[in-house]
């Protein structure tokens, strides 16, 4: 596992886009997380001069709710397209290069290969949450009055199901990679189907059957956070993880790799 990891590190690390790709990604999140709240409280503060009944404030930092906040909005399809987007190139240059021929000239295995990639999408699914770890524990602590274990810990399992969605991501984006070895074609197919084909579908199909479909379970492993003016409203979201979902998203992460695989043993080097 670590060799064919450290292999494709090393293949990464020496594309210049994939450091433009993932300091862009890490840039845009930590905007994101700290500057939500002040941007938040700048509307409310203009939205409360306005107001005939006065609007509660919104903390998004404090233990242990930070956690379902900062991972729902990190979980965004925005913020999954820049990983996604790293690994599509990634997938795409071996083709473009024949890289994948050297590698299984070298002795590398068509499976091996296939795994390399796995693993580099699982590790970017690790690093990802723990940068949202990182930084939710030091809001965390700047922000809140309780800074407990217990209020540290209680919901932190909302990084695993971020971490999920990560990879569910990433795997979708490889099995396109491996399937249109064109990097324009494969980004204009993730993007078309991210944005248009499959929330067009869910429009049309029953309430009962949009959970089935793989960009719909992601989003809905973690809900839109409970908060005080949602509540005000009568306004109610799941504040915990939808387990059905989170299997739903598994088994579609087994179906995106298993392809992948299938297409690498396949197909025409």
């Amino acid at each position: 596992m670590f060799r064919l990891l450290r292999i494709e590190l090393t293949k990464s690390t020496s594309y210049y886009v994939f450091w433009g790709m993932a300091a862009l990604n890490l840039m845009a999140l930590a905007g994101l997380y700290w500057g939500i709240q002040p941007f938040i409280d700048d509307k409310l503060a203009d939205a409360s001069r306005n107001s005939p009944i006065p609007i509660p404030a919104i903390s998004l930092y404090n233990f242990p709710e930070i956690w379902h906040n900062l991972s729902f909005m990190a979980g965004s399809r925005f913020f999954l397209m820049f990983p996604a987007l790293v690994i599509i190139l990634l997938v795409t240059n071996e083709y473009s290069f024949r890289t994948i021929r050297q590698n299984v000239i070298d002795g590398l295995s068509r499976t091996e290969f296939f795994l390399g990639k796995l693993y580099l999408s699982v590790f970017i699914a690790l690093f990802l949450s723990l940068f949202l770890l990182i930084n939710g524990f030091l809001l965390g602590i700047i922000h809140s009055a309780d800074v407990s274990s217990v209020a540290i810990l209680s919901k932190i399992h909302f990084i695993a199901a971020y971490f999920l969605e990560v990879l569910a991501f990433c795997s979708l984006a490889m099995m396109i990679g491996f399937l249109v070895p064109k990097s324009i074609f494969a980004l204009g197919i993730l993007f078309v189907y991210a944005v248009i084909a499959e929330p067009i579908a869910t429009h049309f199909v029953g309430e009962s059957y949009k959970q089935f479909f793989p960009l719909y379970a992601m989003s809905g492993v973690i809900d839109v956070p409970n908060s005080s003016l949602m509540k005000l409203f009568g306004v109610q979201f799941k504040d915990y993880i939808d387990w059905a979902l989170v299997l739903i998203t598994l088994g579609w992460t087994v179906v995106f790799n298993l392809i992948s695989l299938w297409i690498v043993r396949k197909k025409n080097l």
